[in-house]
């Protein structure tokens, strides 16, 4: 899953809007790998990262005795 950073319409996905903190992608539609690299780097039409990878926060181990 990633988080939206910056928003866009995505060109291949019907110009389907995407707006900071949205979830991308939405329910429905599965983007190739590379559209999710092309977005999430600098090679894209508005020439910086859209989006990043959001991963669950991690609950802290419990100490052990």
């Amino acid at each position: 899953m990633y988080k939206v950073i910056v928003g866009f319409a995505d060109k291949r996905d019907k110009n389907h809007p995407y707006y900071e903190g949205d979830v991308y992608p939405r329910d429905g539609y599965t983007p190739s790998p590379e559209r999710i690299a092309e977005l999430a780097g600098k090679k894209n039409l508005m020439g910086v990262a859209l989006i990043k990878e959001d991963k669950p926060a991690r609950k802290p181990r419990a100490k052990q005795e």
